[in-house]
C-alpha cells in the first residue's frame, strides 16, 4: 500500500491510499480561513474502497492525515462530521482521538429515512 498527498501551501491536503497503483482510499482535510478559525481544520472528504474496507486504509490514512496536521504550524483542532449509521468509521475516529462534542438530528435525508450526524473533534496538542 502507497500513499500520495497533494497539498496547497498548508490549506488543504487530500492523501490517497493506492494497491497496485490503483487508488483505493482517500482523505482532505481543509484548514479554516477565518483570521480566528485559522486554528481548526476540518475533515471534509473520506472514501474506502468496497473492496479494501477492513484492511485498516482508513487507519493508516487517518494516522498519516493526523501526522500530518500536527506539523502545521498553529493548527489545533481537528473537526468532522459522521453519520451514526456509519459504525466502523465512528469507532475509528474514536480510536485516534475524536471526541462528540454534539448530535445533529435529522442532519441528512437517505432514501427518505432521516440521518442524525455526530460532530467530532480531536485536539491535536492534547497528550492520549
Amino acid at each position: 500500500m502507497a500513499a500520495g498527498l497533494g497539498e496547497v501551501a498548508g490549506e488543504r491536503v487530500t492523501l490517497g491510499a493506492f494497491l497496485e497503483g490503483e487508488l483505493v482510499g482517500v482523505m482532505t482535510l481543509t484548514r479554516e480561513a477565518g483570521l480566528k478559525k485559522r486554528h481548526k481544520a476540518v475533515l471534509v472528504a473520506v472514501y474506502v474502497a468496497p473492496a479494501v474496507r477492513g484492511q485498516r486504509v482508513g487507519e493508516r490514512l487517518l494516522a498519516a492525515l493526523l501526522a500530518w496536521a500536527r506539523a502545521v504550524p498553529g493548527l489545533l483542532q481537528l473537526h468532522l462530521s459522521v453519520t451514526v449509521t456509519q459504525t466502523a468509521a465512528r469507532r475509528l475516529y474514536a480510536a485516534q482521538g475524536f471526541t462528540v462534542y454534539g448530535l445533529e438530528r435529522r442532519a441528512l435525508r437517505v432514501n427518505g429515512q432521516d440521518v442524525d450526524d455526530e460532530h467530532m473533534v480531536c485536539f491535536l496538542d492534547d497528550d492520549r
